[in-house]
């Protein structure tokens, strides 16, 4: 069985892997799902000072103090800016690291840069002149989980916390990382408002010996399909 450490994204918090998660546990997997500084769980902590760094450190001290290794390192959305760096951190600790719906950014080249805002998060977030996000947070659900039912909807409006003030504009990080060697995958979601599919297919011809898949679903795929995300998943950790 394999071990899992799901990192995510903007916004969210552990909280978001659940429905996904409890299906890999069934199946015998060990599943981790760590919350960033100053969200879910965390979110009485000031985020006005985080950086991608204080993220790399959070999920780096649960592969640290958990003594994970063979780990198959997860990272939604803008947790793809935070897994190279997690991997370049403890490679000794990682079997394989997968992108779903998420950002692969290369060096210098910020998440703005890499995903460009489109007509629905255009109208969820509007950017300060430092390049700050200032997010609404009912109108971000047009975009994240659009096609979730009212009840997960409402899972997210509840838990859901604003998009980290700086992460936007804070510049990537990714040739040390493919110097490694680690095997890579890639997860494109295939009715996603947030990061557009067109986006997304040009994201894994960053990565080296990436494989590839995609799934049906909005953004928050891991939580209105999880079954497809948690069979991908599996497939690319066997």
């Amino acid at each position: 069985m394999s071990t899992f450490v799901m990192v995510h994204g903007g916004g969210h918090g552990g909280w978001c892997w659940k429905p996904t998660a409890q299906l890999l546990r069934r199946r015998g997997h060990e599943v981790h799902t760590p919350t960033l500084t100053g969200f879910g769980e965390r979110c009485h902590l000031d985020v006005s000072q985080v950086t991608f760094e204080t993220f790399v450190e959070d999920i780096a001290n649960v592969l640290y103090f958990e003594d994970l290794t063979d780990v198959i390192l997860v990272g939604h959305s803008m947790g793809g800016c935070i897994i190279p760096r997690v991997a370049q951190r403890v490679p000794d600790r990682i079997r394989r690291v997968i992108w779903l719906a998420a950002v692969v950014n290369v060096d210098g080249e910020s998440l703005l840069q890499a995903v460009p805002q489109n007509e629905w998060t255009a109208r969820a977030v509007t950017l300060g002149e430092d390049g700050t996000a200032h997010t609404d947070e009912e109108l971000i659900l047009d975009a994240n989980i659009h096609d979730g039912t009212p009840e997960q909807k409402q899972f997210v409006r509840e838990y859901q916390r604003p998009y980290p003030p700086h992460a936007l504009v804070e510049p990537g990080r990714l040739s040390e990382f493919l110097a490694l060697g680690i095997p890579t995958g890639y997860i494109l979601t295939l009715d996603d408002r947030t990061i557009l599919p067109e986006v997304q297919r040009k994201f894994p011809g960053r990565l080296s010996g990436c494989q590839y898949a995609e799934v049906p679903g909005g953004h928050d795929c891991m939580i209105t399909q999880p079954e497809a995300v948690a069979d991908t998943l599996e497939a690319m950790g066997s």
